[in-house]
């Protein structure tokens, strides 16, 4: 635990909240105690950085990062995470959609959170954007994992020959 100021009455609010409603043992071991002690742009950094150790643990990426790493294991073409066999539009936009998030969030608040100071100086903004790291890093942890060098459209193909 780190020894830091106690956060204000409204911080104090938010850690309680976040006791509540942030729950994944990834997110929490990086993030809590920064964020209790009102560093919320780390604990958001942390939260984050999690997010992409996960995926790039179980897409065995391990050589890339960030928006690069987001946009190749998620591709709506051939991914190395998946959640359907991508046949239906729905699903095929599920896959592009999230592949988007991912990368997104790896550019617009992982990024910037990493290399601006405060960037995320609010309990709220903090917790929100904590919860949606949770939620991307659960979505992660239920995708199917491609095997090496097969796709799912290699798959169909066979199927209709």
């Amino acid at each position: 635990m780190l020894s830091l100021p106690s956060p204000s009455s409204e911080e104090a609010g938010y850690s309680g909240l976040y006791s509540r409603t942030v729950t994944e043992t990834e997110i929490v071991e990086v993030s809590r105690d920064l964020f209790a002690s009102g560093h919320h742009s780390l604990a958001v950094q942390e939260a984050f950085k999690a997010v992409e150790k996960l995926v790039q643990s179980r897409a065995s990426a391990h050589s890339q990062s960030g928006t690069a790493l987001m946009e190749t294991v998620f591709s709506a073409n051939r991914p190395r995470l998946y959640w359907s066999e991508r046949r239906s539009q729905s699903q095929k936009d599920e896959q592009r959609g999230y592949m988007h998030l991912y990368a997104g969030s790896m550019l617009g608040i992982r990024n910037p959170v990493t290399h601006e100071f405060g960037w995320v100086d609010e309990g709220e903004t903090a917790l929100e954007l904590i919860l949606f790291a949770q939620h991307l890093l659960r979505k992660a942890k239920v995708a199917s994992v491609a095997t090496a060098g097969v796709s799912i459209e290699k798959d169909q193909s066979a199927e209709r020959d």
